[in-house]
């Protein structure tokens, strides 16, 4: 790379667990997806405004809430469903968390900061009656926002 600057190290996680204030709340084995944007707006330019050409511009418009999924294999613990009951009651819910990933070693590779965290979704599948499967998990978080930052 010009300047140099190494070339970044793609990260490979493991395992995500995520805590709050410190105590682990659960670990998840796949994170589906971190999402963060903002969804643009149309902004239309007169004739009247000098040095501008005429026309539509895009601008930064509403954003969207942040996300985060994680998925897992369905055990006894029943803390997430306690956590969205909560929220869903509109008790004071919302929760400052952590996500924290972790390499094949143990080793943290990322953390990511959830402020006012809440699990707004919670979808249990598996196969079909009658088959021993294993059941799992996928829980979408809400946040006002979401911070990489060093692990």
């Amino acid at each position: 790379m010009p300047g140099g600057r190494t070339q970044p190290i793609a990260l490979t996680a493991a395992r995500f667990v995520l805590t709050i204030e410190g105590a682990e709340v659960a670990q998840f084995s796949d994170l589906v997806a971190l999402s963060s944007g903002v969804d643009p707006s149309d902004l239309t330019l007169g004739p009247a405004q000098k040095g501008r050409a005429a026309g539509a511009r895009k601008l930064p418009g509403k954003q969207t809430p942040p996300t985060v999924t994680l998925k897992r294999a369905q055990s006894s613990d029943l803390g997430l469903f306690a956590w969205q009951r909560d929220s869903l009651s509109r008790r004071a819910a919302r929760k400052d968390a952590v996500l924290l990933m972790f390499d094949v070693q143990g080793r943290p590779v990322a953390r990511y900061h959830l402020e006012s965290a809440w699990p707004a979704r919670i979808v249990v599948d598996g196969e079909k009656a009658g088959v021993s499967t294993v059941l799992f998990e996928t829980v979408t978080l809400v946040c006002d926002a979401i911070e990489r930052v060093s692990p």
